[in-house]
């Protein structure tokens, strides 16, 4: 594999211009407004990549309105390199990093809309895509002169490799200009696991230890990102809280907390060592380890503290022994991290800590709702592809016909399906005894029905065919291709309709 082109070398040098640079500045004059008062009052929650749309977005915003909770950190780039943005970085088109079309822009705007800050969680040096397409930025292997992997067989970029580091910026400088509040550095480290004695660093900064290489990755950042008033923020192992020394990866509080802002020690009990502190077994002492660190931290640095709360495997009485050791240490800022974006015990312990019940969201019109509407009636290029009635409380559904030379939209059972509302689909499951909640999304459930109309009509889905397929929701909800006459006729009149309009058209 050749290294970076004259062009791409040149696209390092395009993140300084001076276009960037102004429109930098212009921001950071509303940030440096609202970020200061910030920092030591946000209490949030983790956003993996793949709730930044749908219903898992929806939901935890939700909770975190109804919860008092003001911070969303957002995975915005993984361990695998992938990018959740459209970014036009050329090394990172170049090797298919941005994954997603736009769900992190449409997520911010969500976010900024309900005065919820945004930390950008970014996997810095963990970075498969960028060291396989680029071996010179990465890691080595001496055992085998090939790419070094940890055990989850990811690749890691090198951390003394200057290029790595304006990579790096160039994404963070994207992301502030889509207007994040603050980055928040992850992975900014060596690697912890895997055969660490066979790594080689092809780029070494000669004299420089590994929590010396760290602390000069921050200085760096901090000089580029902090002009444009953005808040930096840097996840740690828990370990830091207690040792002053570096144990292995890079990361000591002292080489570190200059040049950050805010500090995100990982506390989370169950992952503490057996015997620490004397405890046997450190992660039935969830309390205990939270406050006891956060107080060994203060003692050692006056920047801002934001633990990571333990949100997975715990019980909510768990998690609210964590809150209160936070309390009690004096910090006011917390996130809580769950890996899966699952949160439902975090939610039952604030509503025992608060002493009240949140609602459940509405994230679609519920059948009370739509019963005062008029008939719908959903065209396609030929047939009416769903007429439902919904005082009635019926449906009748078709496939369009195919004209030549365009394309249908409604050619598949499942197109039919996610047409019809989604309170209707919750009666058709609900009537069939088939189980779902308010997580359950949309595509899932129509996937659910269109089995059900195969299996009630005993059809081929390749042969399906445009015929009027008609359900009684508010029945037995059956799929039959028997219709009530009086229903069929009001159904046969808005397809003549449909086909007179179209006669119309072409006469004009």
């Amino acid at each position: 594999m050749t290294g970076p082109s004259k062009s791409t070398k040149n696209g390092y040098h395009r993140c300084r211009s001076l276009m960037i640079a102004a429109a930098l500045l212009f921001l950071s004059l509303s940030l440096l407004l609202h970020s200061s008062d910030k920092l030591d009052s946000v209490r949030g929650v983790y956003f993996p990549s793949n709730t930044l749309y749908g219903r898992s977005f929806e939901g935890i915003v939700h909770y975190m309105e109804a919860a008092g909770l003001n911070l969303a950190v957002l995975h915005v780039k993984d361990p695998m390199g992938r990018l959740y943005w459209k970014s036009k970085n050329s090394i990172a088109v170049n090797m298919g990093a941005p994954v997603d079309k736009g769900s992190l822009e449409t997520a911010l705007r969500a976010l900024k809309q309900k005065n919820i800050w945004t930390a950008a969680k970014v996997d810095v040096f963990q970075d498969s895509l960028l060291v396989t397409h680029h071996p010179e930025f990465g890691v080595a292997n001496c055992k085998t002169g090939q790419l070094w992997a940890d055990k989850k067989g990811l690749h890691w970029a090198n951390p003394y490799d200057r290029r790595v580091w304006e990579y790096i910026i160039f994404l963070c400088q994207e992301l502030i200009m889509m207007g994040i509040d603050e980055i928040q550095f992850d992975y900014v480290r060596f690697p912890s696991d895997g055969n660490i004695s066979s790594i080689q660093y092809p780029v070494i900064l000669k004299g420089m230890r590994r929590a010396e290489c760290i602390g000069e990755f921050l200085a760096f950042a901090r000089s580029r990102l902090k002009p444009a008033g953005v808040v930096i923020s840097v996840d740690v192992f828990g370990l830091t809280a207690w040792k002053s020394g570096d144990f292995g990866v890079g990361q000591v509080l002292d080489q570190i907390a200059p040049h950050v802002d805010v500090l995100c020690p990982m506390l989370y009990p169950s992952h503490f060592p057996k015997n620490f502190l004397r405890l046997k077994n450190p992660g039935k002492y969830p309390y205990k380890i939270m406050k006891l660190s956060l107080d060994e931290m203060r003692k050692r640095t006056n920047k801002s503290i934001r633990p990571w709360i333990q949100g997975f495997w715990y019980t909510p009485e768990e998690i609210n022994a964590q809150l209160k050791g936070v309390m009690d240490s004096g910090i006011q800022s917390w996130a809580v991290w769950s890996p899966s974006g699952r949160y439902a015990k975090t939610f039952d312990a604030l509503e025992i800590r608060e002493g009240t019940q949140f609602p459940e969201p509405a994230l679609y019109a519920s059948l009370d709702d739509l019963r005062d509407q008029e008939d719908r009636v959903m065209t396609g290029r030929v047939r009416v592809v769903n007429y439902t009635n919904y005082q009635a409380g019926y449906s009748i559904i078709s496939l369009d016909e195919s004209v030549e030379g365009e394309r249908n939209e409604y050619a598949t059972l499942m197109t039919i399906v996610t047409t019809l509302d989604e309170s209707i689909m919750d009666r058709i499951l609900h009537g069939r005894n088939i189980g779902f909640s308010i997580w359950t999304s949309r595509y899932t459930k129509a996937a659910h029905i269109t089995r059900l109309i195969l299996k009630d009509l005993g059809a081929n889905p390749r042969r399906m065919r445009p015929v009027p397929i008609y359900i009684d929701w508010e029945g037995e909800s059956l799929f039959t291709r028997s219709i009530p006459e009086e229903r069929l006729a009001v159904y046969r009149m808005h397809n003549e309709d449909l086909q007179s309009m179209d006669v119309d058209a072409v006469s004009r």
